[in-house]
């Protein structure tokens, strides 16, 4: 079962949480800025190469909140998010054994 429950800030590209272990996202908040609507898709694994499990799109110049339910996402050998140029943040709410 799950233990530590967290956020992580995200600004560039990189893992969520510990590196390589499995991961619940219950949440993210994109923000974008005023260039285009941010695009930030969240991968099993630990890089780039990564299976794409979840894309979402934000909207320009403002936040925008995607939940995903009372069991969230499972990422099981961890999880990397890959932010377009358009994201300013994203905001992932997780929980990760520790």
């Amino acid at each position: 079962m799950m233990g530590f429950t967290g956020s992580q800030l995200v600004v560039a590209d990189g893992v969520v949480g510990s590196s390589g272990k499995p991961i619940r996202v219950f949440s993210m908040h994109i923000l974008s800025g005023g260039g285009g609507a941010a695009v930030v898709s969240l991968r099993s694994g630990t890089a780039v190469s990564g299976t794409i499990r979840i894309t979402e799109t934000g909207t320009i110049s403002t936040g925008k909140t995607f939940t995903y339910g009372k069991y969230g996402y499972l990422f099981e050998a961890g999880c990397y998010c890959d932010v377009d140029a358009n994201t300013t943040s994203v905001l992932i709410e997780f929980e990760q054994e520790l």
